[in-house]
């Protein structure tokens, strides 16, 4: 019997399209992904390719849709970002869905405001928990849910490796983009909050790297994290991260290999690319 194949995408602003450059290196070469876990950007790229939109056409998607879509500016309080632009593209793309709708079972993380605890969204409305988990502090408003404030899942497992291992997957593949370390032009505040998130995000991540089967990390660092005109260079990465780490993965493909790899290394093997 084949093992369960996880992945987890983490946090990173627009970095995070990265994540859909290793979608499509998985998808060609026919790696099946039985679970998925998204924390912030991940959870929407994680729920598009849930929903059973293929890495090309999530591509695309980025790529047409502007600044307007996201960003409703209001005068600050919460945030600068009131949100609801984004609710609505999100509400778009994914169709409306529930999580009993996607094609593939999906996890998506966010923090509580008021009591810091991890919150994992795996039933209702897949809409509200991708905009819960990308409230990114101090730009969009923290999104209520039953009264109850989420803000980014960044800020407390910005990679929910963990998180997948509990859906029932064996191997986990997990996708890293917070070690990738100071933007070259800060530029603006988005920038410097995402930035500062990366820095508390490294050593959130360095502690649960080892729960990982096989560790992506797109080379992404010297991309802003708020850039809309460099998704093509974020995909690329992601592609080349992922490329690099097949051979690894392909080892789990075969029950006898997986088993031997196992026997070779009880704490799971992490393959790095950089």
């Amino acid at each position: 019997m084949l093992p369960k194949i996880g992945l987890a995408l983490g946090s990173g602003g627009l970095r995070g399209i990265a994540h859909i450059g290793v979608l499509k290196v998985l998808r060609n070469h026919q790696i099946p992904i039985d679970y998925i876990a998204g924390c912030s950007i991940g959870s929407l790229i994680g729920a598009l390719y849930a929903a059973g939109l293929d890495p090309e056409t999530i591509l695309k998607l980025a790529k047409n849709l502007k600044k307007r879509h996201w960003l409703d500016f209001v005068i600050p309080q919460m945030g600068i970002v009131a949100g609801e632009r984004a609710l609505a593209t999100i509400r778009l793309l994914t169709k409306q869905k529930t999580f009993a709708d996607l094609k593939t079972p999906l996890a998506i993380v966010a923090t509580e405001l008021n009591s810091g605890q991890e919150v994992v969204f795996t039933e209702g409305d897949v809409a509200k928990a991708v905009r819960a988990s990308i409230s990114v502090p101090g730009v969009f408003i923290p999104f209520a849910i039953d009264d109850v404030l989420f803000i980014d899942g960044a800020v407390i497992n910005p990679t929910p490796i963990d998180t997948v291992r509990n859906m029932g997957a064996d191997v986990v593949i997990a996708v890293d983009l917070a070690h990738a370390g100071t933007v070259c032009n800060i530029s603006n505040m988005f920038d410097v909050i995402i930035q500062s998130i990366d820095i508390m995000e490294r050593e959130l991540c360095r502690q649960r790297q080892p729960h990982c089967d096989i560790l992506i990390q797109p080379d992404v660092g010297n991309l802003s994290p708020s850039s809309f005109d460099a998704m093509d260079e974020c995909a690329l990465a992601g592609e080349l991260a992922a490329e690099a780490v097949i051979p690894e993965i392909k080892k789990f493909l075969s029950s006898q290999e997986y088993s031997a790899a196992k026997s070779d290394n009880p704490d799971h093997l992490i393959a790095t690319d950089h």
